[in-house]
């Protein structure tokens, strides 16, 4: 019961969270030399989350064995 529980936070917590702040520049002045990186297109970040996902239902369907 502890490791489905464990598997479905960490499946919750890849598919609700983002890596980039999503606050906005307090003046011209900083909006204007801000640089936004996104990783969105980051393949091995997409293929090591997509293997804990695969991971965490393989848990919740085999029970761990």
């Amino acid at each position: 019961m502890k490791k489905k529980i464990t598997a479905l936070l960490f499946a919750t917590l890849l598919l609700t969270s983002s890596c980039g702040s999503t606050k906005p520049a307090a003046d011209k002045c900083c909006k204007e030399k801000t640089e936004v990186i996104s990783g969105e297109d980051d393949p091995l970040m997409k293929l090591l989350a997509s293997a804990l996902i695969i991971f965490s239902i393989n848990l919740l369907v085999t029970g761990g064995r």
